[in-house]
């Protein structure tokens, strides 16, 4: 009687062998085992305020041999080397995992203070930077305040000296000292708070621009401005500047991209100029 025998795993094995050699692969991968020193934690991109990175870096065969793919921001905290294997990371895109990706959604980070919204994945940091349950940072020095009732903790907690209530036209004059960083305009009956900012980032001059600390108006609207500034020793003369009032959550690091330039002679003795400010939204 033959005895019968299975040889296909043999066959099989003999095939994977001769592709592995022809593609100049060796026959043993690391797919996943990190190297000591470096923890997995390092290399997971946390979720910090809705700044997810959608678009993924994938390192293969020249750059990660392992084939760990990390977001762009993780990449560059880690300096581009690999958080689980130590090899350099690339730049190329891993479009499956970026599909992936595109299919989940997850809740708004602010469902806290009253969003109850579920959003794409993709889409989560564009409804987060519109979102009106985001909340927003009080600007004076020293204060911790932030959430969404910016516009009376303004005006119950903080000097009314550095602080103007404009009135239902939308128009009010304000005596702006040289040396206030900002002054702060309330909209009477509303709850949008503009700072008149007074930046000294310019030479032989300030710096004067408008900016709102609040969600930014609905889609394809605009909040425009026009602020005029006159000297009382130099009546003769009048500077003005008008455009869109850029919306933010805080004013730290903001940066304004136009403003109206005062040279330091308008200031005057006084230290101070006269400037009126006019918001249409």
């Amino acid at each position: 009687m033959l005895s019968r025998t299975r040889t296909v795993p043999a066959v099989r094995k003999d095939l994977a062998l001769d592709m592995q050699k022809k593609n100049g692969k060796k026959g043993m991968i690391d797919h996943g085992t990190p190297k000591k020193g470096r923890t997995e934690k390092e290399g997971l991109c946390e979720e910090q305020d809705g700044e997810e990175e959608t678009k993924v870096t994938y390192s293969i065969d020249r750059d990660c041999k392992n084939g760990h793919a990390a977001c762009g921001n993780c990449c560059l905290v880690l300096k581009r080397a690999c958080a689980y294997c130590s090899e350099s990371i690339g730049d190329i895109r891993c479009r499956p995992l970026e599909a992936l990706l595109a299919t989940m959604s997850s809740p708004c980070n602010f469902r806290g203070n009253g969003c109850m919204q579920t959003v794409a994945y993709c889409d989560k940091r564009s409804h987060e930077e519109s979102c009106p349950y985001a909340p927003c940072h009080c600007p004076f020095k020293g204060c911790s305040y932030h959430g969404l009732l910016l516009h009376r903790h303004v005006h119950d907690e903080h000097a009314k000296s550095t602080v103007t209530t404009m009135g239902s036209l939308r128009s009010t004059t304000v005596i702006l000292d040289r040396r206030e960083p900002f002054h702060v305009i309330l909209h009477r009956g509303g709850s949008r708070v503009f700072l008149l900012l007074n930046g000294g980032d310019v030479l032989s001059g300030r710096s004067l621009s408008l900016v709102s600390v609040g969600p930014p108006p609905p889609a394809n609207s605009k909040i425009l401005y026009k602020i005029a500034v006159t000297s009382d020793e130099r009546s003769e003369f009048a500077l003005s500047a008008a455009g869109d009032v850029p919306c933010v959550r805080q004013l730290q690091f903001f940066e304004a991209k136009s403003f109206l330039f005062v040279p330091d002679d308008f200031w005057g003795s006084s230290g101070t100029v006269c400037v009126s400010v006019s918001v249409h939204v």
